[in-house]
C-alpha cells in the first residue's frame, strides 16, 4: 500500500510531465499512462487523514481536467491548422490554375502563324505582330499569376501541413511547365511567322518582277515587230517612189512625143500609152498615200 506522501510525489511527477507535454514535447500518451497508473495507486493508498486524501484527489483531478482541456484545445488548434492549410492550398491551386494557359492557346498561335498570311502581306508587318502581341499579353498575364502564386506560397507555407505543401508545389510546377511550353510555342511561332512573312514578301516581289519582265519582253517583242513593219513600209514606199519617179519620167517622154507631128495612128497609140501611165501613176500615188498613212500610225504607236 502506498503512503500519501508517495502519492503526492507521483502527483508532482504527473504535473511536471503535463507541463512538458503542454510545452510541446508531445508526451500525451505517456501522460495518460501516468494518469491511469496514479488512479490505480489511489485505490491502494493511505493518507494521514481523509482531508489529505480529498486534497490530493482534488489536485489529481484538476490535473486530469487540465490535460483534457489542453488536448481539446490542441485538437481544435490542429483542426484549425488543417482548415488554414487547406485554405492556403486552395489559394495556391487557384493561382496555379490562373497561371496555366488554356489548352487551345497553342492552336490559336499556330493558326496565327499559318493562316491568312497572304492578307497580312497587304496590311504590313503590324498586322502580323498584332495577334502575337495579344497572345504575348495573355502569356504575361499567366506569368504574373504564377509569380503571385509563388509569392503567396512563400508567405504562407509555414502555416501549411507537409502534404499540402507538396501538393501546392506540384500545382505550381505543373502550371510552370504548361506556361513554359506555351511561351516556347509562342516564340517559335512568332519566329516562323516572321520567316514566312519575309519569304512570302520575297516571293511576291519575285512574282511581280517576273510579271514586269514578261510585260517588258512582250513590249520589246511588239516594238521589234513594229519597227520591222515600219522598215518594211519604208522599203515599200522607197520602192514605189522610185517606180513613181520612173513612171512620171516615162509619162513626160510620152507627152513630149505626142507634141511632134506623127501619123495619126502613132499618135493614137501614144495617147493610149499616156493614159495607161497616168492610170498607173494614180494607182501608185494611191498606194503611197495608204502606205504613208500606215507608216505614220506605226510610228505614232512607238512614241
Amino acid at each position: 500500500m502506498r503512503q500519501g506522501s508517495e502519492i503526492e510525489s507521483l502527483i508532482d511527477s504527473l504535473d511536471a510531465l503535463v507541463r512538458q507535454a503542454e510545452g510541446g514535447s508531445n508526451k500525451w500518451k505517456e501522460v495518460w499512462n501516468e494518469i491511469r497508473s496514479l488512479g490505480r495507486a489511489f485505490k491502494e493508498s493511505q493518507f494521514p487523514s481523509n482531508k489529505d486524501r480529498q486534497a490530493a484527489w482534488k489536485r489529481y483531478h484538476s490535473i486530469v481536467a487540465r490535460v483534457k482541456a489542453g488536448q481539446e484545445r490542441a485538437r481544435a488548434e490542429f483542426a484549425e491548422r488543417i482548415r488554414s492549410s487547406e485554405y492556403h492550398l486552395a489559394q495556391v491551386r487557384s493561382y496555379a490554375s490562373s497561371a496555366a494557359p488554356d489548352s487551345g492557346l497553342g492552336d490559336v498561335i499556330l493558326a496565327i502563324c499559318t493562316g491568312g498570311l497572304s492578307a497580312v502581306l497587304e496590311a504590313g508587318l503590324d498586322a502580323l505582330l498584332g495577334p502575337f502581341d495579344q497572345q504575348k499579353y495573355e502569356l504575361q498575364r499567366y506569368s504574373q499569376a504564377l509569380r503571385e502564386g509563388r509569392a503567396y506560397f512563400s508567405q504562407h507555407k509555414g502555416e501549411m501541413l507537409g502534404k499540402h505543401k507538396q501538393q501546392a508545389i506540384a500545382a505550381l510546377n505543373s502550371a510552370k511547365e504548361a506556361l513554359d511550353t506555351a511561351w516556347g510555342t509562342w516564340r517559335t511561332a512568332r519566329q516562323q511567322g516572321f520567316e514566312r512573312y519575309h519569304a512570302e514578301r520575297k516571293s511576291a516581289r519575285e512574282v511581280r518582277h517576273a510579271k514586269l519582265e514578261a510585260r517588258q519582253a512582250k513590249r520589246e517583242a511588239w516594238e521589234a515587230r513594229a519597227r520591222e513593219n515600219i522598215s518594211k513600209l519604208e522599203s515599200r514606199i522607197d520602192r514605189l517612189e522610185g517606180v513613181l519617179e520612173h513612171k512620171r519620167s516615162h509619162l513626160s517622154e510620152l507627152e513630149e512625143k505626142s507634141r511632134f507631128r506623127w501619123s495619126d495612128d502613132y499618135r493614137d497609140r501614144v495617147d493610149v500609152w499616156i493614159g495607161e501611165e497616168q492610170s498607173k501613176i494614180a494607182d501608185i500615188e494611191s498606194q503611197l498615200e495608204r502606205l504613208r498613212s500606215w507608216l505614220e500610225e506605226a510610228r505614232a504607236k512607238l512614241r
